[in-house]
C-alpha cells in the first residue's frame, strides 16, 4: 500500500523515498553489413521497463530496515511498484545491492525493478478468488492497474462490477 508518496513495492513502504529513480525504456535493434558493404538495421520491438535507484536508510534501525527491503527482494513474485508522480506498475524486483554500510547509522543501497510487460505464463500474474466477494473494480482498486488494462487482461469478465466466483482467476500482467 502506497502512503503519504513514498515509493512501495508490494507490503513494503520505503521509509524515505530514494535519491535517484531513472526509469529507463529501450528498443531492441541489430545492425548488420550486407554484401554490398551498406548497414542493415533491424528493429525488434521494446524493451520492458527498468526502474534503477539508489537510496538510504538511516538511523538507529537502518540495517533492519535494509534487512525488511531483503526479505521482500528473496520472497520473489511481482507487485505493485509505487513510485511519486508514476503511476503504479507491476514489477519484479530484480536486483538488490548494499553499496556501504556505516554500521547502526547509514545503509546505502541500489535497486533494479522490471516492468511487467505482455502476459507472461507465471501464476505470480494471477490472484486466485477464494472468497467470491471481490470484484474486478477491487482488483483494480488495490493494484492500481487501471481498470481498461484488466478488462482486456481478463476478457471473460464481462462487467466489473459483479462479484467473481470463488476458484476463478484473474489476470493481473
Amino acid at each position: 500500500m502506497n502512503c503519504d508518496g513514498k515509493m512501495s513495492f508490494g507490503d513494503f513502504v520505503f521509509p524515505n523515498n530514494p535519491q535517484q529513480i531513472r526509469i529507463t525504456r529501450s528498443r531492441t535493434v541489430t545492425e548488420q553489413r550486407a554484401l554490398t558493404g551498406d548497414a542493415e538495421v533491424n528493429e525488434y520491438g521494446k524493451g520492458a521497463r527498468k526502474i534503477t535507484g539508489e537510496g538510504e536508510f538511516f538511523g538507529e534501525d537502518c540495517i533492519y530496515q535494509f534487512s525488511r527491503l531483503r526479505e521482500r527482494f528473496e520472497k520473489g513474485g511481482g507487485g505493485i511498484l509505487y513510485i511519486p508522480s508514476q503511476r503504479p506498475v507491476l514489477a519484479y524486483f530484480q536486483e538488490l545491492r548494499m553499496i556501504a554500510a556505516d554500521i547502526g547509522r547509514v545503509v546505502r543501497y541500489s535497486f533494479v525493478f522490471v516492468e511487467c510487460s505482455g502476459n507472461p505464463a507465471n501464476e505470480r500474474d494471477t490472484y486466485i478468488i477464494s472468497d467470491g466477494v471481490k470484484r474486478l473494480w477491487d482488483h483494480s482498486y488495490e493494484s492500481g492497474i487501471d481498470i481498461e488494462v484488466l478488462l482486456e487482461l481478463n476478457p471473460d469478465v464481462k462487467r466489473p462490477d459483479v462479484p467473481i466466483l470463488p476458484g476463478r482467476t484473474v489476470k493481473l500482467c
